[in-house]
């Protein structure tokens, strides 16, 4: 599983900023891009030309969208509003299966969707629904493979986790969001939540602290960070900031 940033399979520079979410996120949206779902590089690179240089949108359409060729999750446009559901753009995250799910939902495609489900559920809680698109518009997308899927519960063949050991396995990615999130607020103690739980599990990676991963950032949690920030010449204060998540995900 990889994840592939905007910059490298090389979405279309309008020269506009996306627009932020105004709205809290309540929900994420499923999507299938219908057509072939081989070369899913170049179907991706296809869509973003569709929605900016024929629709004039901004961006392509959808915030993520997986392959269930490889397994690669590429950014669309990420934490920002997209514009794939009408109505709902300033309050859900889209995720785009590419290709038509009813020539065939593969496994590694299902555990996509679930990684970049526990990313948006990571980022902005697990209260997020989980809908179709067809649930909110009259439309078959994304396809009666898929809608069963997602209204039966999305179960996969390999059971999936939301934790540090999937997501570690695009290291990248982990990097990336954490990084966006640790901005907007640092982990400190008294933070709760999954990226606490990432950055616990990542200190045990890095220093075997021994911490116990759950959520809490308590004072074995800011003490374990300050050895960590210690030990790599960091500014030592007990909070996860981006300078600290950089060097935890420094392999």
């Amino acid at each position: 599983m990889k994840y592939v940033a905007r910059s490298d399979w090389g979405a279309i520079d309008t020269g506009k900023r996306l627009k932020d979410f105004w709205r809290p996120v309540q929900g994420i949206v499923i999507h299938h891009t219908t057509g072939p779902s081989h070369g899913p590089w170049e179907r991706v690179r296809g869509h973003d030309r569709y929605h900016v240089q024929t629709k004039g949108w901004d961006s392509i359409a959808y915030n993520w969208l997986v392959s269930g060729e490889t397994g690669e999750i590429f950014e669309g446009r990420g934490w920002k509003r997209g514009a794939a559901t009408r109505g709902w753009n300033s309050k859900t995250i889209s995720v785009a299966y590419i290709g038509d799910s009813d020539d065939g939902l593969t496994e590694r495609g299902k555990d996509s969707i679930l990684t970049a489900v526990g990313a948006a559920r990571g980022r902005y809680g697990d209260h997020l629904w989980i809908k179709c698109h067809k649930d909110f518009s009259q439309t078959t997308c994304p396809g009666a493979t898929l809608t069963e899927w997602v209204h039966s519960g999305m179960t996969a063949e390999q059971p999936h986790t939301n934790t540090i050991i999937d997501w570690a396995a695009i290291l990248r990615y982990v990097t990336e969001a954490g990084l966006t999130y640790v901005i907007d607020q640092p982990i400190k103690r008294g933070s709760t939540g999954k990226w606490v739980s990432i950055a616990q599990q990542r200190l045990n990676d890095r220093t075997n602290a021994g911490l116990k991963v759950d959520g809490i950032y308590g004072k074995k949690s800011v003490a374990a960070c300050k050895r960590f920030q210690s030990q790599f010449a960091i500014e030592v204060n007990g909070i996860v900031d981006a300078d600290t998540w950089k060097v935890l995900w420094v392999a």
